[in-house]
């Protein structure tokens, strides 16, 4: 599976949930300095770079985008480059926010996805992205925290 987009807090801790579950040969192709489990594959790139995520797309099984409502109609566009010139038929591309004010961007992602004859599942946030998948992360380990030392407890 490949994880595209930008990992906010949240977005790691669902990837390192993600690397957990046997099912899944995660890689990560993100703009993000982020540290991820040693099982997944992370590669440091600019999103938009068509000729970097057609690379990162061979032979993935299932890819996944993380896009800020703001990009989806640039992101979407590099997507479908990457898809055609792979051969990949099928994209979940999850929402990061829940921006309702720009639906020009919506309408115009789904115009080129329909145009690419690609088929497509727009998600919003990380939660549907399991249900899709017909699988649930399995959680990481659950670290406590001191909210007044600002460090691990225990």
């Amino acid at each position: 599976m490949l994880i595209i987009g930008a990992l906010d807090t949240a977005a790691q801790r669902y990837v390192d949930d993600l690397s957990h579950n046997q099912q899944f040969q995660l890689t990560v192709y993100t703009p993000s300095r982020v540290r991820l489990a040693e099982s997944i594959q992370a590669l440091t790139e600019e999103v938009l770079d068509e000729g970097g995520l057609t690379a990162a797309m061979l032979d993935q099984d299932v890819v996944v985008a993380l896009v800020p409502t703001i990009r989806l109609t640039a992101m979407v566009k590099t997507l479908v480059t990457a898809a055609n010139a792979t051969g990949t038929r099928s994209l979940m591309i999850s929402r990061t926010d829940d921006i309702d004010d720009l639906p020009g961007e919506i309408r115009m992602a789904r115009q080129q996805l329909a145009q690419a004859q690609l088929h497509y599942d727009f998600i919003t946030g990380l939660g549907g992205i399991g249900t899709l998948l017909g699988s649930t992360p399995v959680p990481s380990e659950v670290i406590p925290f001191d909210p007044l030392t600002g460090q691990q407890a225990g």
